[in-house]
Parts: structure tokens; sequence; C-alpha cells
């Protein structure tokens, strides 16, 4: 299971497939050097601390490794004998192309790229006019969005096999800041954070 955005384990589709899919489920997070570097500090830290809490919860069993992910991604699958990657489908510009990249290099090696779910309620171009074009103005859209409707939370797995015992690459420091990431920034953040935050973000809409 390659996780990029949705660093959560509830309402997961992508990660509920990984886990009813196989025995075990290697979770794994790929540092891009292209996403890393252009990235502030404030952005960097807040990133590895999500990445620590996602760790947490799965008991310290969080894969890290760096580097082009058609490579890094492709090596792990190898190492550990997986026979798919499972990831949330990215509709952005840079992600769509890294993941068709990496499908590519997957496909090389017979593992195969199953993307299931998107970061979004509705995926993009599932909300067009009815001759397939998209949309222009914003208000027919809403109407039309709101009544395509969006899919209620995923179930989240009562329990998913971590694999234990494949060797991550060290997180690193957050530079001009001089703090590693394990020390505090006085932002939270992971699931849990993000999950008591929601009433208040509620009631300020």
């Amino acid at each position: 299971m390659w996780f990029r955005r949705d660093l959560r384990l509830s309402d997961h589709p992508a990660l509920t497939e990984a886990a009813a899919s196989a025995d075990e489920v290697v979770p794994l997070f790929v540092l891009d050097p292209r996403l890393w570097r252009p990235a502030g500090a404030a952005r960097r830290q807040y990133l590895l601390r999500s990445l620590e809490s996602l760790d947490s919860e799965m008991g310290g069993a969080l894969v890290w490794r760096s580097g082009n992910p058609a490579d890094a991604v492709v090596a792990l699958a190898h190492e550990v004998g997986a026979t798919s990657v499972h990831v949330s489908a990215d509709f952005g510009p840079y992600g769509a192309t890294r993941d068709s990249a990496v499908e590519r290099a997957l496909a090389e090696v017979g593992i195969e790229l199953v993307r299931t779910g998107s970061p979004y309620a509705v995926a993009p171009g599932r909300v067009v006019k009815n001759d397939g074009t998209p949309y222009r103005v914003y208000s027919p859209f809403y109407r039309a969005w709101a009544a395509h409707g969006w899919r209620s939370p995923a179930s989240t797995p009562r329990s998913i096999a971590w694999a234990s015992g494949v060797a991550s690459t060290p997180l690193p420091i957050v530079g001009p800041l001089g703090q590693q990431s394990g020390q505090q920034s006085g932002q939270q953040s992971g699931e849990s954070a993000s999950l008591d935050h929601l009433p208040r973000a509620g009631e300020a809409a």
C-alpha cells in the first residue's frame, strides 16, 4: 500500500482493498525529491509529523523510502514479493504522470498498480454536462455535483496484518527550523488531530 496524500487508516478505500487482497500489507511512503525540495520548512515539518503519527498507529510498520517513485516503489515491491501495489487515484498533473510512470515500471516486472478511490468526495471527470464536456460555470456544476452525490465513508478493516522487518531509510531533518521530525512545532498533525479538529471546522463553516 503506497501512501501519498492519504495519510490515514479510516475511510480509505485503497487500504481496504489492499487488506482484502493479501495476507499482509506493506505500508510505504516515498519521499519524492520533486515534491520535497521545493517545500518550505513548515510544510516539511507537518508532513514528517503526520508520517510519524501514521507510523505510530501502525505499530511502527510504516516503511520510508526516498527517490524517484518509479524506482523506489518497484524496488520495494520486488523486495517483498508483492503482486500488486495499491494507491488512491491521483488526478493532479504531476501525480497522474508519476503514477503512469510507476505503473509502466511495475508492469515490466509483472506487478499491477491498483487504483481505488481518490482524495476527492467526487473524482474529477465524473460530473460533466449531458454532452460529456466539463462545466465551465460554477453554479450549474455545483447543482450537478450535489445531485450526483458522493460515496459513504469506506469501512475500516477491523485489523490489518502489517508486514514487519522491512527496511526503511531514516527520516530527514527539517532544515531551517533546526528541528528534527519528532520535536514539537506547535501544530498538531496526523489523522487523530484532524478528526479532533473536524467539529470545530464544521462550526466555523
